[in-house]
């Protein structure tokens, strides 16, 4: 054997290299079969303790270590698959799986399909507490929904007593009987005090219309490590857990709904606001609140902000939130991302109508790349605008334009053309236009990156022939929408 095969350490490289499922090198040999790690562990003993490390760090579910107890112990059902303990294994029986379980460092998604499931009594028992941490002293990422069985895990209850001192990331799946039972979460952070990553997700398919987001109790305080927390929308964390959420140092990507009756001029501080954000993922009632947390953010490094509000928003409301961006821009020049999104249809009260101005605070932000912009009313847009545009954000690779527009969209095909060669790198575009006459001038291409260009709700004169001059002007262009009649792909 090679001196540099008994180096462990870079054995072990070898072999999550040649086993990692993303594998596929210049002569398209791809990345090895789980089953021939295995055999590697069975070559030699040099191999043994690197291979079993690599076949072990990620699993998707118990049943494999369960499966190494003695046969006797358990079973698994012909016809449901359901992996059951016929009894109860002794506490040493459990701790010999120790060789193969203190190398699980993930349990998570992975290509493992038609593993058994898990029953409740034999999830019950490998998850007592105290067996538990015994079993995972390296575990650092942990999905719940990956140790879910039959009947599905009540993810809080499991964690409450639970100490991983090593975990990192958590990902949280509340199932939907466990939504319905319940008039409030408690999240205790005792489970994993140096965590740095946590989400909670609970389905919202099948929920009834009336349905509420369901209240979050979490101590954020006990998470002084935390980077990362993405809520699910119909989860909404008190007031009392948003105002200890927002003091986080570290924490850098956020996704949640603003709690309904949370104000900071209720709640005030002298500690700094979100010192460390870099993006916002929001869920609000009106505009006005989302204003007023942005502009009490710390942060000088906030360059992503997504905002979904319920309530309708005025020509002042949207003014307000754009101006704040223009602060938020000045404290750092490389935002690059906005999104402002309403999930109700328009409102033909011309009250909410915005003119083109409400946009020109945004034309600040030179390297924007991302705008989705819907607005309730009228969005008062031309071609002239489209020139702006141009000059404003040459980088601009998705523009998501759309008021309700009530068959006044001014924007032509000849501002369409100006708009894709003054942004050379836009990939989606979604706009309504005027595309009644076509412009004199023969057009030419302008563009080989546009993707996408969805004209929904636009006014079209003869189909074919704007279809042909988009064509030219878009050679790659892969889907085009004119409602539901009008749909082409190259």
């Amino acid at each position: 054997m090679h001196h540099c095969l008994q180096i462990t350490e870079i054995l072990c490289l070898i072999i999550e290299f040649l086993a990692h499922e993303d594998l596929v090198t210049r002569l398209e040999a791809r990345s090895i079969p789980r089953r021939d790690v295995a055999r590697l562990a069975r070559t030699c003993k040099a191999f043994m303790d690197p291979a079993l490390d690599v076949l072990w760090k990620t699993q998707s579910s118990l049943s494999p270590l369960i499966m190494c107890l003695p046969d006797h112990l358990w079973k698994v059902g012909l016809n449901d698959r359901i992996l059951s303990l016929l009894q109860e294994p002794s506490h040493e029986e459990w701790v010999e799986l120790k060789k193969y379980s203190r190398r699980i460092k993930v349990f998570g998604d992975c290509s493992m399909p038609n593993l058994p499931v898990v029953s409740e009594t034999a999830l019950d028992a490998i998850s007592s507490p105290s067996l538990f941490q015994e079993l995972f002293p390296s575990l650092h990422t942990l999905n719940t929904d990956v140790l879910s069985g039959l009947p599905p895990l009540n993810p809080t209850q499991f964690l409450r007593p639970i100490r991983l001192p090593q975990l990192v990331l958590l990902s949280v799946a509340i199932p939907l009987c466990h939504l319905f039972s319940y008039s409030n979460f408690h999240f205790v952070p005792a489970c994993a005090p140096s965590l740095q990553s946590l989400i909670i997700y609970a389905p919202s398919d099948n929920l009834p219309d009336w349905w509420t987001p369901v209240p979050l109790v979490i101590d954020f305080g006990g998470f002084p490590y935390l980077r990362s927390l993405d809520l699910s929308f119909n989860l909404e964390v008190l007031s009392s857990s948003f105002c200890e959420l927002i003091h986080l140092p570290y924490l850098r990507d956020l996704t949640i709904t603003l709690p309904g009756g949370f104000d900071l001029e209720i709640h005030p501080s002298t500690r700094p606001i979100l010192p460390s954000l870099q993006r916002l993922d929001v869920m609000v009632g009106s505009l006005n609140q989302c204003s007023s947390l942005l502009s009490s953010i710390a942060s000088s490094e906030l360059g992503s902000i997504k905002i979904y509000h319920h309530l309708t928003a005025t020509s002042s409301d949207t003014y307000t939130l754009f101006r704040t961006i223009e602060r938020i821009h000045e404290r750092f020049p490389d935002f690059h991302e906005l999104v402002v999104q309403c999930p109700y249809p328009a409102i033909t009260d011309p009250s909410f109508d915005l003119c083109r101005s409400i946009l020109t605070p945004l034309f600040v932000c030179r390297r924007l790349r991302v705008l989705k912009f819907s607005s309730f009313g009228t969005l008062d847009i031309d071609d002239a605008f489209l020139s702006q545009i141009t000059r404003a954000w040459p980088d601009i690779e998705v523009l998501h334009v759309r008021g309700f527009q009530r068959n006044k969209a001014r924007v032509t095909l000849e501002g369409i053309r100006q708009l894709l060669r003054g942004c050379p790198l836009l990939l989606l575009l979604l706009m309504q236009i005027d595309a009644r006459v076509l412009p004199e001038q023969e057009p030419e291409m302008e563009s080989l990156t546009l993707e996408r260009f969805d004209i929904s709700g636009s006014r079209i004169g003869d189909e074919r022939a704007v279809e042909r001059y988009l064509r030219i002007l878009a050679p790659r262009v892969e889907l085009l929408t004119q409602e539901a009649w009008l749909s082409f792909t190259s």
